[in-house]
């Protein structure tokens, strides 16, 4: 298989190694000069990376194209480029609709959208992908997990939810910073944490059949501290927070529409 990458940042970049560290076979990867630092680092790492500088020839050499460039110069790269329809094209860009995408191209082209996150460096974590394509579920399931959207819909709720990832490390920062305060060495309180947290995500995985909710009481003895700590955490707004940052994440994807 060869792939082209037009668009070479942190998730490009997880993408790649991930697949090179996977059981697929990549025959050829060729990336976008942007970024120099990291295009230039996977040519070294990568023999069979090549970088270059013409976005219409990434497309000519590939079987693949992945569109990884920031939204805001998404328009001006990708307008005018030549997909031939035979090639499969999988867009990472955030808030860009298969309609707009299509448009710039003019064509009706064979378009997947994707959400990696940066762990499928390490080939773990899941992948939102819409519509069903074949091409992408066998890349993506090779480097982790995939789930498929039914809708678009479904597919930005993905997108809301893949925003989160800086809220978890806010919520770490926090309880951490708190233990330093409190005179606990930082070092001990982030371990400490990041093993509190696998665990609890072990667990996690292990009954995605029972409702998130059931396992609240299931970790709290009634009168204790895990439940003094829930109780302080609704009432003074910490759910009503996050509702409120997942639903303007949401208004903003349908505003892009």
């Amino acid at each position: 298989m060869k792939l082209g990458f037009i668009g070479t940042g942190v998730i490009s970049e997880a993408c790649i190694r991930g697949l090179f560290a996977s059981e697929l076979t990549i025959e050829q990867v060729c990336v976008s000069r942007r970024s120099h630092a990291l295009s230039a680092k996977l040519a070294v790492d990568f023999s069979n990376v090549q970088v270059l500088d013409d976005n219409q020839m990434i497309i000519d050499q590939s079987d693949v194209i992945v569109l990884a460039v920031r939204p805001q110069i998404a328009e001006e790269v990708l307008a005018g480029l030549q997909i031939p329809l035979n090639k499969v094209v999988i867009s990472l860009i955030a808030t860009l609709t298969h309609t707009t995408l299509q448009q710039w191209f003019g064509q009706d082209v064979n378009l997947c959208r994707a959400i990696p996150l940066p762990f499928v460096a390490q080939r773990l974590g899941v992948t939102a992908i819409y519509p069903r394509q074949q091409t992408a579920e066998t890349l993506f399931n090779a480097i982790g997990t995939v789930i498929t959207a039914e809708t678009e819909d479904e597919f930005d709720r993905y997108a809301v939810a893949s925003a989160t990832m800086g809220i978890y490390f806010e919520s770490l920062a926090t309880l951490s910073e708190w233990m330093t305060n409190e005179g606990t060495p930082q070092e001990s309180a982030q371990r400490y944490f990041a093993a509190l947290f696998k665990g609890l995500n072990h667990t996690a995985l292990n009954h995605t059949e029972q409702p998130f909710a059931d396992q609240v009481p299931e970790h709290c003895t009634p009168g204790g501290l895990n439940e003094q700590a829930v109780n302080i955490f609704t009432q003074q707004g910490g759910k009503d927070a996050l509702i409120a940052a997942l639903d303007s994440l949401k208004a903003r994807l349908q505003g892009a529409k």
